[in-house]
């Protein structure tokens, strides 16, 4: 499984989050591929302090067997619904809305537990998010990653967004924002280019191209990822904290005026 992602995020009584990018999942066993979208999705529960992730709208799993999954999310509103909802259906390339065509359906959330129906209606399996057993996260305690990891650098970010204090979230958010915006105009003006650690910049990615055929107005939306992106595993084998010098520099925390 490869790919990457961007968000989008705006924040008003909720924050809101548009993913952009994919990813891929190869099947060695099978020789197939998998292209996965990414739906959209914002944080409910700010207001009164319990915040969680609801998905929006719809994602695609298209196989290179033939074969593509539609999943619909949706949520709990003021009058009805159910937290984490879905509704997914499975049908042959090009047949998304023929009902006919229909091959399996799911129904239920995707947090808790879901039923998986056959064309004629039957039960064929079931999934309980709650009772699978979840791996857990392997991860180098907060002060001991490199101020470039994920969980490092957005710390501040995480925290004020727990809290459900928007103010900080946003003040904090700003503080990376434009310390990023100012390396990158360092970067132009000495006409150069951030070298990416596990990733390298690709013409064209012909297996996605192929399997977004199946995706509905999918585009693969380069000019918001700056490019088309590629995991290099040669350059992950030789990756170890600190990254980058300016992994050193960043070693207090962000850079704050």
């Amino acid at each position: 499984l490869q790919g990457y992602n961007a968000q989008k995020a705006s924040f008003r009584t909720t924050i809101n989050v548009k993913q952009v990018g994919h990813a891929i999942l190869h099947l060695d066993q099978y020789n197939e591929d998998y292209l996965i979208t990414f739906p959209p999705l914002h944080i409910e529960g700010l207001i009164t302090g319990s915040p969680y992730v609801e998905l929006n709208t719809n994602s695609y799993i298209i196989g290179s067997n033939g074969f593509a999954s539609r999943i619909d999310y949706s949520g709990k509103g003021w009058v009805s619904g159910s937290k984490n909802s879905l509704h997914a259906t499975v049908y042959p390339h090009g047949k998304e809305k023929e009902k006919s065509a229909i091959l399996y359906t799911a129904d239920g959330s995707w947090t808790d537990s879901f039923v998986i129906k056959d064309a004629k209606k039957q039960t064929v399996d079931t999934y309980n998010a709650k009772r699978e057993p979840k791996t857990p996260l392997q991860v180098a305690p907060i002060p001991d990653q490199d101020p470039l990891e994920s969980r490092r650098a957005w710390q501040k970010v995480a925290d004020a967004i727990q809290k459900g204090d928007m103010n900080a979230t946003s003040t904090e958010k700003s503080i990376i924002e434009e310390q990023q915006r100012a390396l990158r105009k360092k970067e132009a003006a000495e006409k150069r280019e951030w070298e990416r650690r596990f990733f390298r910049r690709a013409d064209s990615h012909p297996v996605f191209e192929k399997l977004l055929k199946e995706v509905p107005g999918g585009s693969l939306e380069k000019d918001q990822t700056n490019g088309i992106w590629v995991f290099d595993a040669d350059k992950a084998k030789d990756a170890k904290s600190p990254f980058c010098p300016l992994s050193v520099e960043l070693k207090d925390g962000w850079p704050r005026s």
